[in-house]
């Protein structure tokens, strides 16, 4: 079978779409096209038949549309998996056009999302969120199948859309087997590390202050990710660094886990937005797949998480003093850091690991190519 996945925002690298489903499509038997942003030179990955997309400033990505459209059509793929809200209208006309099924990934909850968009005038964003969520609903009736990362989520879709499955974003720990050759000096350091897309929602200025609040000379701070090209707060860090503080750019998912290994604990100080009030930010788990202790804002899904496992601190949300705080505790209590991280990573290998999530992907793929008429004669 021939699976066609596409994406106009998300990095060709994204952890979610190819660390994890493209490969999860792969060992199952699929051949694979995805179609995606990719810098100048990257045109193939791991036998993937890949179609790179210029990257292009948000005003300029519906160029991207067409291309995805047409490069999909060419695929002559038995199914086509999107991963974007503005690829909607692409996806419809997939469907009518080739009769193949159509599958739709949510990621977040979007209406959420437009409440907490600087870049949108505050007064236009409730309406635009309630557009967001008909066009959504209207999708569920369309599409073939929907895949959403949380519970919340998958409420919604559970009786509006014809076909729906909960796929957590959990961990491959896999990726998380080996070691990785050659640290840095930076990492020989004691360090926390935050990972992840950098931006004042998810709380990268709250590490930056309360890094400065704790006054370590010996102690590092690593922020690693894409910076936000909307928070003008994020834009200029490289200038605004203060000293024992590395801003590293996105890395290929790969180096992630050695760099973790290392640290003295994860951070994840996400802001109390509508956005994330009901999300479960990946990099908790990761931090728990590397064995290091948690740091992370106390939200519902996150605190489940933290409290059952036992394997950080919780923080309210913004409060950079109790960052400080909870950072200088896990430097003072050394053994009982590591008893966290051995904690989370347990409790990570018996819940939170992505082969089972994997399968229920796998499951929809077959229940949706199963049913679909094209595909049905094909096999005949």
């Amino acid at each position: 079978m021939r699976a066609c996945v596409l994406t106009t925002v998300h990095p060709y690298n994204d952890n979610r779409i190819f660390y994890k489903q493209i490969r999860t499509l792969l060992k199952a038997g699929y051949q694979v096209t995805y179609i995606a942003p990719c810098p100048p030179g990257v045109n193939r990955l791991e036998g993937i038949d890949l179609v790179p997309l210029p990257r292009l400033p948000r005003s300029h990505r519906p160029l991207n549309w067409w291309r995805a459209l047409r490069a999909a059509l060419r695929s002559r793929a038995d199914i086509f998996h999107f991963h974007d809200p503005e690829l909607i209208g692409v996806g419809l006309l997939l469907r009518m056009l080739t009769g193949r099924p159509v599958i739709y990934d949510i990621h977040e909850s979007y209406p959420q999302a437009v409440l907490g968009k600087r870049w949108i005038p505050g007064w236009s964003r409730p309406l635009i969120a309630k557009a967001v969520r008909l066009l959504e609903w209207l999708a569920g009736r369309a599409f073939d199948g929907i895949v959403v990362p949380v519970p919340v989520i998958y409420e919604r879709f559970r009786r509006s859309s014809r076909r729906s499955v909960l796929v957590h974003n959990y961990v491959d720990l896999g990726l998380f087997d080996y070691e990785e050759e050659g640290a840095s000096p930076v990492l020989a350091q004691p360090y926390f590390v935050y990972a992840g897309s950098i931006s004042t929602d998810r709380g990268a200025l709250d590490c930056l202050a309360a890094f400065e609040r704790l006054s370590r000379e010996d102690v590092h701070l690593i922020l690693v990710g894409r910076r936000s090209d909307t928070d003008p707060s994020v834009r200029d860090l490289p200038g605004h660094l203060s000293r024992g503080v590395y801003l590293l750019d996105m890395q290929p998912f790969e180096r992630i886990p050695s760099l973790l290994r290392r640290s003295r604990a994860g951070l994840a100080p996400i802001r109390a937005t509508p956005q994330y009030l009901d999300a479960l930010p990946t990099k908790v788990l990761e931090y728990m797949a590397a064995s290091k202790p948690v740091i992370a804002s106390d939200l519902p899904l996150v605190r489940g998480i933290i409290e059952e496992a036992g394997c950080g601190l919780l923080v309210e949300p913004g409060n950079v003093e109790q960052l400080a705080e909870a950072m200088a505790y896990i430097l003072d209590h050394p053994a009982e850091a590591e008893e966290m991280g051995r904690r989370g990573r347990r409790a990570v290998v018996e819940r939170y690991s992505w082969e089972t999530e994997g399968q229920r992907l796998l499951g929809l793929y077959e229940e949706v190519l199963g049913s679909n008429p094209h595909t049905e004669m094909e096999n005949a």
